[in-house]
């Protein structure tokens, strides 16, 4: 946010790159981890120095990739710690509340292989230290996005997928896929359905709210009975 030109770019295999030339040059600053699949990047939001890197891959391909927990630089990606979440293995996004950020938020989709408890979101307030599963959907069926509203970080609105890849079954639908949304920071939660699909029907996905107007949220949906997305 203060230098245009410092990118941080996290890859489905290959670890994190960084740029500090707007994209002359790119250098890898991941490669001494020992998973180097990348699901989310964040920056601190009153220091940029501070850089969090979520690991696994949230498309969960036919091959895909899993990672070990939540990373965390406080020298812009020359040092790393892991400061958690390694068993939920797959972290598909990461939200920090920009009023406290020793509050972050993880969602997590598990390990795709089996069914488990550790898929759900996660929320610490001591800045990663501990950590408290605040949703949980069910053993096959993760958290895979994520929105928080800018000016009242205790409304989030998460998504759920149900998602199992194993060598006899892929699971990719069924009726935990849904929105939903908590105005208490995680305590609470309400499933949205107005004008979405039916949970049955949902498969993947992903939600953006308008930089505009906090109160108007998109979700691209997977609708598995047309096979498109609805918006």
């Amino acid at each position: 946010p203060t230098d245009a030109n410092i990118v941080y770019v996290g890859t489905a295999r290959g670890g994190v790159f960084k740029t500090t030339d707007g994209g002359d040059s790119w250098l890898p600053i991941f490669d001494d981890q020992l998973f180097l699949s990348i699901g989310h990047i964040v920056l601190h939001p009153n220091d940029p120095n501070t850089v969090f890197v979520g690991t696994g891959d949230p498309n969960i391909s036919g091959l895909f990739s899993v990672g070990n927990g939540l990373f965390k630089s406080t020298d812009g990606g020359a040092t790393w710690i892991n400061i958690g979440l390694a068993a939920q293995r797959i972290i598909a996004k990461i939200a920090i509340n920009p009023q406290n950020p020793d509050v972050i938020y993880v969602a997590t989709m598990g390990n795709p292989l089996e069914r488990d408890e550790n898929r759900g979101l996660y929320k610490t307030v001591n800045g990663g230290d501990t950590w408290d599963k605040v949703l949980y959907i069910g053993d096959d069926a993760g958290i895979i996005d994520l929105v928080m509203h800018p000016e009242n970080p205790a409304i989030l609105y998460a998504a759920s997928w149900n998602r199992i890849r194993n060598n006899t079954e892929s699971v990719t639908f069924d009726d935990d896929g849904k929105i939903l949304k908590t105005t208490d920071g995680g305590l609470t939660w309400q499933t949205l359905s107005n004008g979405l699909p039916s949970p049955i029907e949902v498969s993947r996905i992903g939600l953006a709210m308008s930089g505009q107007n906090y109160d108007k949220l998109f979700a691209v949906v997977v609708d598995t009975t047309h096979r498109f997305n609805n918006i």
